[in-house]
């Protein structure tokens, strides 16, 4: 299991700040994000994009829906966790 997921109970932790290894639609790779959601088998990372940057402190998804937030989102399985790096 990647080390951003192993050794938790619950999958990833929220809040966890990460970087992209690869390219996504709309992510270029080397893209900071951080984890703000857990769902059963995979994770969310809000991304903090040029064009759609993260409010300033965001830790954890609030529920709002990308119209009004303005913040782009990916789903992520543990097993994908391998396209991230955890920024220390």
């Amino acid at each position: 299991m990647h080390p951003i997921v192993q050794g938790y109970v619950n999958g990833a932790v929220v809040g966890t700040k990460v970087r992209t290894l690869r390219d996504f639609v709309g992510v270029p790779k080397g893209t900071v994000g951080v984890i703000d959601e857990n769902y059963e088998g995979g994770f969310m990372v809000a991304w903090n994009l040029l064009d759609q940057p993260l409010p300033d402190n965001y830790w954890k998804y609030d529920g709002r829906p990308a119209i009004v937030s303005n913040i782009l989102r990916d789903g992520f399985s543990y097993d994908e966790a391998e396209f991230l790096e955890e920024i220390k």
